[in-house]
């Protein structure tokens, strides 16, 4: 016998078989009846389909300008930010090792590229009198003021200061700066101009005309206009005409608080197991009802008698899951995702890694540290804060330094940012060597990258040699003088007839 298939209500139905209840067939639309049109499987230029199932994800996406969300929801979104960073472990410690790594030990080392020596040695120290203490406070050096400001970069996404002087200060420059949170940038209530928006006043081409800074926390302080000549105002913009940062740890956020509350609910689960994970139950409808409470103690380390027919019964340790480590494993990346840290930086655990993995990793994330500290200094082709303030510095120690007075027609400034260790030490060492051998690197490069000048290593070599003469012991090998060779017969014939 022949079987014919044809298609019911969306299932294929051979003939010859029971036929279905038609009457309890839905006869609304096909349409209808699916989350979306029959056409589901074509292209569109909506990556993801609203459904009725999904629309909740995406019901706050909106194509509105940067400045109306931020305006709404930035004090927000940098409250919870700063909440996570100071609870949370991973976050903290993320944030200050994104601090040290840009920033180093000592910070950037400066290189004064004109045609006069003079100028270039006295802008330079200068700029180190300056540098030693930019802030009011003169125990905050300029190294942990940018500390500070590069590790409140995930938790803020800006930092500010406004440029004051300090007739108190010592050296040929007074300025110094104030550092602000910013949270205090904040316009006047109530007072209405269509160019202010989040204490930021621009003109018709978005330009910062004027900032508004409250004196002190409290709502009864008050408000200072300052001019953008002396606000430093930094932020690393995703869209054309955004005025404020936000936290870089914004994305990140979700995944942390759900990581930190699927924790908890993972202890607490895990200590209600060991709480009641013994029970004594019975089976046998003979056995003598128990005239006892519902619960017990029981002493650990004894053996303690059941009444007859009942049986002792212990649950299995079911938590944490055996794919726990693996699960918060990857949501660990995500909190690093943002500037590109990998997880076993976040987790400060690099077992199970060799060394060709961990460079790769260190590679995407050493791109970002570089990236942040051309962003900071600028360079001979671009701006930067610290290009900024050294203009600044050198404008106002002309006065009190004559060697300044004369700026030559092209000067450059060169910041040599500290480098991460390298994870193979040796192969790095290597490498160097051979960069050094064929012209691709040149020594004063290589002890810059090191945080090194060529004048501070001669300086140490010649204290180091002197110390082993002192100590009259031989220096060893790579620090002792190549000897001269012995003169030949010839050169010794002339050297007598003179």
């Amino acid at each position: 016998m022949d079987f014919v298939t044809t298609s019911f209500a969306g299932v294929g139905i051979a003939a010859g078989a029971i036929a279905p209840d038609i009457s309890r067939v839905d006869a609304r639309p096909v349409e209808s009846r699916f989350e979306t049109y029959q056409g589901w499987s074509t292209r569109s230029f909506e990556a993801g389909e609203t459904t009725r199932l999904n629309q909740a994800h995406w019901h706050n996406a909106q194509d509105r300008d940067i400045n109306l969300w931020l305006s709404e929801r930035l004090s927000t979104i940098r409250a919870r930010a700063i909440y996570e960073r100071r609870n949370n472990p991973l976050l903290a410690g993320m944030s200050r090792s994104l601090a040290d790594d840009v920033v180093g030990c000592d910070g950037p080392i400066l290189t004064i590229q004109s045609d006069d020596e003079t100028y270039n040695a006295a802008l330079a120290e200068a700029w180190r009198l300056w540098f030693r203490a930019p802030t009011f406070s003169q125990n905050v050096s300029g190294v942990a003021w940018l500390k500070m400001c590069v590790g409140n970069l995930p938790s803020c996404g800006e930092f500010l200061a406004t440029i004051g002087t300090d007739n108190r200060a010592d050296g040929p420059v007074k300025m110094r700066l104030w550092p602000r949170a910013p949270r205090l940038l904040i316009h006047p209530e109530g007072d209405f101009y269509p160019y202010r928006l989040m204490g930021i006043e621009r003109n018709e081409h978005l330009q910062p005309t004027r900032y508004w800074f409250r004196r002190h926390e409290g709502l009864s302080a008050e408000i200072d206009p300052y001019s953008p000549d002396d606000v430093i105002h930094e932020f690393m913009a995703d869209e054309e005409g955004q005025v404020r940062g936000y936290p870089w740890l914004t994305s990140a956020l979700q995944p942390a608080a759900d990581l930190r509350d699927f924790d908890d609910q993972t202890l607490d689960a895990a200590r209600q197991e060991a709480d009641n994970m013994g029970l004594l139950y019975t089976d046998h409808q003979d056995a003598p009802v128990w005239a006892t409470p519902e619960s017990t103690d029981v002493e650990r380390r004894t053996i303690k008698m059941a009444p007859p027919g009942w049986k002792p019964f212990q649950y299995m340790a079911t938590t944490p899951p055996v794919q726990y480590p693996a699960y918060r494993l990857e949501r660990h990346r995500e909190l690093g995702r943002p500037f590109n840290m990998p997880a076993f930086m976040v987790r400060l655990d690099s077992s199970g890694h060799n060394y060709s993995s961990v460079r790769m990793d260190m590679q995407s994330y050493g791109g970002f540290v570089s990236g942040v500290q051309m962003w900071l200094s600028g360079s001979p082709d671009s701006v930067g804060l610290l290009n900024r303030l050294l203009d600044l510095v050198a404008a106002e120690a002309r006065f009190e330094v004559p060697a300044l007075r004369n700026r030559p027609a092209r000067v450059t400034y060169e910041w040599t940012w500290p480098k991460r260790p390298h994870v193979d030490p040796m192969k790095e060492a290597q490498g160097l060597a051979a960069d050094l051998a064929s012209g691709c690197e040149d020594g004063i490069s290589a002890l810059a990258a090191r945080g090194q000048t060529i004048e501070r290593h001669i300086a140490n070599q010649k204290r180091f040699v002197a110390a082993y003469e002192k100590a009259d012991l031989e220096p060893p090998a790579y620090a002792a003088p190549e000897p001269v060779p012995d003169q030949t017969a010839d050169q010794q014939e002339v050297a007598a007839n003179g």
